[in-house]
């Protein structure tokens, strides 16, 4: 097992449109997960637009089985956040072992793209969660 790091970020100029080197970009949570180190980053950002895309009643069903659990909390949290759907445009960064792969989510499957340069946002925080549960308190 490798420790891979996943960062998500939401492409802030073009939804459902490929990404395109430039494009403004706002990470928007991150996970830590242990996967098999046969993992490929491509395998590991098909399951987690799975996680963040698929109906969280599904996900209940697999609570039982081994990793059902942090994958039902992540997308409770992912929604509870209230986030978007993960989309064509958008873009994943895979950690493992020290290397960083950036893949973007195109109409089929991922493309490796070079690091983008364009970055806002942070990893998933305790005051991130804060942040948004104060304005949830006043909408």
């Amino acid at each position: 097992m490798t420790l891979h790091v996943i960062a998500v970020y939401h492409n802030t100029e073009s939804r459902f449109f490929p990404y395109e080197p430039g494009h403004a970009l706002a990470q928007v949570i991150s996970h830590w997960r242990h996967l098999p180190t046969t993992a490929t980053p491509e395998q590991t950002a098909n399951w987690i637009y799975g996680l963040f895309n698929v109906d969280l009643d599904h996900l209940e069903t697999e609570r039982a089985t081994p990793h059902g659990e942090a994958d039902f909390l992540i997308a409770c949290t992912y929604r509870l956040l209230r986030l978007r759907s993960l989309s064509t445009g958008d873009v994943i960064a895979v950690t493992a072992d020290g290397h960083t792969t950036w893949l973007a989510c195109d109409f089929i499957g991922w493309r490796r793209i070079d690091t983008p340069t364009n970055l806002t946002g942070r990893p998933l925080t305790a005051e991130t969660v804060y942040q948004h549960l104060r304005r949830g308190r006043h909408a």
